[in-house]
């Protein structure tokens, strides 16, 4: 969407919501859904990602709930407003505490191309919730807890205040209404009567599909429909929502895809580690080049050398190759045995990561194979967009399954997205961890004072089990340990983790009825 065309959407909005209710907000696959009423019902729907950013009028809100935008829902919206010409918008919704005070936060769209993004920002001007990581201008910092500031403008003339007499150099213009306000000027307009009636036709209600069925703010001189701002999706590709229905095969796609690129990188680590381990070769050859340097001086073709053993002298054989420098040889033997010697510990390292990243995309296809809701793959697909608070969040303990075992008690996530929070949100440090080894899981945590009984533990493990691929085996090996010990690296999906520290327990699964899990 042009800046052109969103300020005149904008300017729309402004007059027909300021004062309306914000009875919900949601979150859809590609940006934020807002209810609002009026005298009807309406909902403003932002697309910030999967396409063409834009903005859309619909009868329903669709996405699901964020807990940052959810305390919005309910709330009046007091201001809708732009960076005038510019891809960039805000709205202000305030809404009355428990405690009396009224908050006001301000909603900013950043529609952007592809470092589209939108952030909520409180009174102080904190950002305090991202949609995804995305930042339009590299120079500043665009993250949660950070003050806002504006992206940087990419053209500084504009329809009000400009030099020059092209419209390409005009904030707000693509090339495509360039070539429609250029229409003007062989047609006899000035640039300046130009100019003026683009910035009137920004005032009205109206919009433009050319010829090409193009959505143009103020009216071609070529052949053009006009439709309003509710008309939008239908009338621009472009501009049109993509659907959300197949985000379970999309998500299917996007695992198996990460599971065999990691497969095969895990192949080529391991040719590479079967090479470095080698290493014992390497120093036993320059061993026995640097011992039999008096053959070696001079010496061409085949000679032997004597490697001396516990046996006694051994005659080896070594083909001289051309222009050989026995002291560099010995020299460039010694350094690649060190290289491989210390690549050996790197590598199996690699692997190990290589192989949880193989093992997170396998449970990410589990879950998504046993998710009965769209919501839940949407709620994933928003997860894995999502910037990395800097701040652990306050999570409720009613996202989980919640049991008692023992003197403490267990918490279970529910899908990729629940692991995530219960694990990283909401765990503390010192609580334990259970996941099944090698297969995918839930992830189940257990609080309690001090170090779990072999009771607790052998029961926490079995829920585990239960709740796994491999629940249907008579026995399943079980991995725990503290929180402490379980990261989770920059850019990885939600519900991968990497540790190393754990003890196992052999457990027979144990199901959870119905009632629980609901």
């Amino acid at each position: 969407m042009d800046g052109l065309t969103l300020t005149k959407a904008v300017n729309i909005l402004k007059k027909r919501y300021i004062g309306a209710q914000a009875a919900k907000l949601n979150v859809t696959e590609s940006g934020v859904s807002i209810g609002l009423f009026t005298t009807e019902r309406s909902a403003l729907n932002v697309r910030v990602t999967g396409g063409s950013p834009s903005l859309y009028l619909s009868e329903d809100v669709s996405g699901v709930k964020d807990p940052a935008l959810d305390r919005l829902s309910g709330g009046k919206v007091t201001d809708i407003g732009c960076r005038k010409f510019d891809r960039l918008f805000y709205i202000n919704i305030a809404k009355r505490r428990p405690s009396g005070k009224i908050e006001t936060h301000r909603l900013i769209f950043e529609l952007i191309g592809k470092m589209a993004n939108v952030c909520m920002v409180n009174e102080a001007g904190n950002i305090i919730w991202m949609l995804c990581r995305n930042n339009a201008d590299g120079d500043r910092d665009f993250s949660v807890g950070a003050k806002y500031s504006q992206p940087r403008l990419n053209k500084q003339q504009t329809l009000e205040k400009y030099t020059g007499r092209d419209f390409n150099d005009l904030l707000g213009f693509y090339p495509v209404t360039a070539k429609h306000a250029g229409q003007y000027l062989k047609n006899n307009y000035s640039f300046e009567e130009t100019a003026a009636l683009i910035r009137e036709s920004l005032e009205d209600e109206i919009f433009y599909l050319d010829d090409q069925s193009r959505v143009i703010p103020f009216r071609p001189l070529s052949e053009y429909t006009e439709i309003k701002i509710e008309d939008l999706p239908a009338g621009s590709v472009k501009m049109s929502v993509r659907k959300e229905s197949d985000i379970r095969p999309r998500l299917t796609r996007f695992f198996e895809k990460q599971a065999e690129k990691y497969l095969k990188l895990k192949d080529q680590l391991t040719a590479e580690l079967a090479e470095a381990e080698k290493y014992p070769e390497t120093v036993r050859t320059a061993d026995l080049l640097k011992a039999n340097m008096h053959i070696l001086k001079n010496a061409k073709g085949t000679v032997s050398l004597d490697e001396y053993t516990a046996d006694g002298i051994v005659q080896i054989p070594y083909e001289i190759p051309d222009l050989f420098d026995p002291n560099r040889e010995v020299n460039r033997l010694y350094k690649k045995a060190d290289k491989q010697e210390r690549s050996v510990g790197l590598l199996h390292s690699r692997i190990q990561e290589i192989d949880n990243i193989i093992d997170s995309a396998l449970e990410q296809l589990y879950y998504i194979e046993i998710s009965a809701s769209d919501d839940e793959l949407r709620e994933l697909a928003l997860e894995m967009k999502r910037a990395e608070p800097k701040k652990k969040q306050q999570i409720k303990e009613k996202q989980f399954i919640k049991i008692d075992i023992g003197a403490g008690t267990a918490y279970i996530g529910r899908n990729s997205v629940s692991n995530h929070r219960l694990v990283f949100q909401f765990a503390n440090p010192n609580d334990w961890w259970f996941h099944a080894q090698k297969t995918p899981s839930a992830h189940l945590i257990f609080r309690r004072d001090g170090q779990p009984t072999q009771e607790e533990t052998e029961m926490c493990a079995s829920i585990t089990a239960g709740m796994s691929k491999r629940r249907n085996d008579l026995k399943v090996t079980v991995d725990y340990t503290q929180k402490k010990n379980v990261k989770k690296p920059k850019n990885t999906p939600p519900g991968f983790v990497i540790y190393h520290r754990f003890k196992s327990v052999i457990a027979e699964p144990v199901f959870l009825d119905e009632n629980t899990l609901g």
